[in-house]
């Protein structure tokens, strides 16, 4: 019998909420790779008449991050799959994984941050959340946005 509740075991960060984006960039907050051991970003577009790219980018301090516009090196990984550009179908997810140790040593955040390049506005959301954390619940550590999580009993 399963006792630990999805909900326990792991954290919902502050992502990006749902909006139209243009011509402008937005960014998940950083997730604490030495709380939550796996991350993982959900991006999902809607109606779209522009062009998004996103980036997976690593931080020491959860404020100093990879430059703009770019992904993060991740040096412990292949850093394969830390970006996609020139999305521009509406209505698909995107997902964006890595484990604390695929990123580069001394960092210890991760986020994802979004851009509209075509200056056409878009529909976008993100989702990020921690899990396989050794602290338990780890949905102590989660973002100061979360207001409910409703679990049937």
């Amino acid at each position: 019998m399963q006792t630990e509740q999805i909900t326990q075991r792991m954290a919902l960060m502050n992502g990006i909420a749902p909006q139209s984006l243009n011509n402008a960039r937005l960014s998940s907050d950083g997730i604490d790779m030495l709380q939550s051991r796996r991350a993982m970003f959900v991006l999902s577009i809607g109606a779209n008449a522009g062009s998004i790219s996103a980036w997976l980018q690593e931080s020491a301090d959860n404020s100093t991050w990879t430059a703009n516009d770019t992904a993060g090196a991740f040096a412990n990984s292949g850093a394969a799959n830390v970006s996609q550009t020139g999305l521009t179908t509406a209505s698909k997810i995107y997902t964006f994984e890595v484990n604390a140790s695929q990123m580069t040593t001394g960092k210890r955040y991760v986020r994802l941050q979004i851009k509209e390049v075509n200056s056409a506005a878009v529909l976008v959301g993100v989702v990020g959340f921690g899990d396989e954390t050794e602290h338990k619940p780890n949905n102590a550590t989660q973002g100061a946005n979360v207001a409910t999580q409703n679990v049937v009993a």
